[in-house]
């Protein structure tokens, strides 16, 4: 004689709430990193007041930690090469890109636990997206950082014929900041597949439960 075990169904108001509250820091984050892309690309503040220059110094492009001008030079992001802005750009566009596929797959994920279906393939198969997307993407972040780094410092160093201040300006000094490898993100993936595992492991259980072999 079998068995049959339901799970379940989980109260709508706290998964409501916590697709909520996942989306708000979604979205917040997407919305810093598209600032972030606009003010490296642009090169310039999104909104200047009361007649402010809204050019922005060379040291606003993330990877970039010291730029001092010449005693009476001038010079701006702006008149970096677009190329090398744009570089300098892609380890927040594709934050963005991370951080709302996440957002999908965890309000996917949360829906099925919602319906008392927390070992169904949908809810392992998101977990397992998630997973990858979170040491995939963290993987291609760092690198991309670490890409835009180097391109600072080989545009900095180079002195091709008729032109003399290959980041745009005479600038005495410049250096790059560490490259940053979003460890957290690379390990919060590392921790899923584990999660993902367990879950499998708890959806063989569930059919043993209901009797089938």
């Amino acid at each position: 004689m079998s068995t049959s075990v339901q799970s379940g169904k989980v109260s709508e108001t706290p998964v409501r709430a916590a697709v909520v509250i996942v989306w708000i820091i979604a979205i917040s984050a997407a919305v810093g990193s598209a600032l972030e892309v606009f003010v490296t690309i642009a090169g310039r503040v999104v909104l200047a007041l009361n007649g402010t220059d809204p050019r922005l110094p060379l040291t606003s492009l993330p990877q970039i930690n010291q730029a001092e001008l010449r005693e009476g030079a001038t010079g701006y992001l702006v008149d970096a090469p677009v190329w090398l802005r744009v570089l300098c750009a892609t380890p927040a566009m594709l934050f963005i890109l991370i951080v709302i596929a996440a957002a999908v797959l965890i309000t996917r994920a949360l829906h099925r636990i919602a319906d008392g279906r927390p070992f169904s393939p949908i809810v392992r198969r998101s977990i397992a997206a998630l997973s990858f997307i979170l040491i995939a993407g963290g993987l291609l972040y760092g690198l991309l950082d670490t890409l835009a780094g180097g391109a600072i410092f080989g545009v900095a160093s180079s002195f091709t014929e008729g032109v003399r201040f290959p980041l745009g300006a005479d600038y005495v000094v410049t250096s790059t900041n560490i490259p940053r490898w979003p460890f957290f993100m690379i390990s919060s993936g590392v921790v899923g597949i584990a999660l993902s595992t367990a879950f499998k492991a708890g959806a063989r259980l569930e059919e043993e439960a209901d009797g089938i072999v």
